[in-house]
């Protein structure tokens, strides 16, 4: 069987979901996905890596990242093996996955080896999708996931969130989460929630303090940080976001319904079905607004640079808390 995969195409989140199809369909563990960057290490080396047997059970995924050898693109490349490449691809090992991922709108077709690749594998194009498509591939995500959506109200998310997929496949999860009881999609519910708000980003941030996932945290924060959001401010933010969380958790515990909670607290819907679906605890809840209150007098008083303070209570999050 010829596990051999070619994905190009400038569409970042098409590239990342055709991977992790691979990965799933074939049952590969985490240990056995190997990554290499073709634009710092020669091929060879990941030749050689997909000839080695696995130290762990089943098959292996070998990546090839950057592959810019393979466009056309004037940039200073690595003198890589194609003799080599082009031997192996002409007889792979059975059970390793051998993915090129060229993260281009076009390829070389005129250089042999890329005519030796796509001969041989499997060519998956991932580029932008535009108009029709672009507006087809949304309403089948939201189709697959068992909702109801119309055109008209597809059209109407993408003009009010662009024309960006991951962002619009973010605003998809969002209606879905909205829509959980009907599970039909209308152009009201499509205006009420598509637009991204800072609101949704510090949802998204603390989501991402809970889940201890340091990376995620810095991404949020620092894109917070280039739109001119001040981190004293986030601090209030994030702590009210907490507060609506641990609002929510107690009065879930002490026996209210779902549908009674936005009415009390004078929440929408959304946001109080946010809440009930976070991962933090009650005493993770109070352990986080402990922090920040501290966080916080200490900024105003002078004790902590306030940028400084902020990005040590994100990158302490996982020495932190242990409960």
């Amino acid at each position: 069987m010829n596990n051999i995969y070619l994905i190009y195409g400038n569409e970042d989140f098409l590239i990342k979901k055709e991977l992790e199809n691979i990965i799933d369909n074939g049952d590969i563990i985490a240990d056995n996905i190997i990554k290499y960057n073709l634009d710092e290490t020669n091929v060879i080396n990941a030749i050689e890596e997909a000839s080695t047997v696995s130290m762990f059970d089943g098959k292996k995924v070998v990546i090839c990242e950057g592959c810019t050898f393979l466009t056309g693109e004037n940039k200073k490349e690595i003198n890589h093996d194609i003799d080599s490449l082009i031997k192996y691809i002409n007889n792979p090992f059975d059970d390793v996955y051998f993915i090129f991922v060229v993260r281009r709108e076009k390829l070389d077709e005129r250089k042999k080896i890329v005519k030796e690749i796509k001969k041989i594998s499997k060519v998956i194009e991932c580029n932008k999708l535009e108009n029709f498509n672009l507006s087809a591939y949304i309403e089948k995500y939201i189709l697959n996931k068992g909702y109801t959506i119309d055109r008209k109200s597809v059209n109407k998310m993408i003009e009010i969130s662009g024309e960006n997929l991951s962002s619009l496949i973010n605003e998809c999860d969002k209606l879905l989460m909205y829509k959980d009881d009907d599970k039909n999609i209308q152009i009201n519910d499509v205006i009420d929630i598509a637009t991204k708000s800072i609101d949704d980003d510090i949802f998204e941030l603390t989501n991402a303090i809970m889940e201890k996932d340091e990376s995620k945290m810095i991404e949020i924060y620092n894109e917070l940080l280039l739109i001119g959001e001040e981190p004293i401010k986030l601090i209030v933010m994030i702590s009210n976001q907490l507060r609506l969380i641990l609002k929510v958790k107690l009065m879930i515990k002490n026996g209210y319904k779902e549908r009674e909670i936005p009415n009390v607290i004078k929440e929408h819907p959304y946001r109080v079905k946010l809440a009930i679906k976070s991962n933090f605890t009650i005493n993770e809840l109070i352990f986080y607004l402990k922090k920040l209150g501290e966080l916080d007098y200490n900024i105003k008083s002078g004790k902590i640079d306030k940028n400084f303070g902020l990005e040590m209570f994100l990158f302490n999050i996982k020495k932190e808390v242990s409960l």
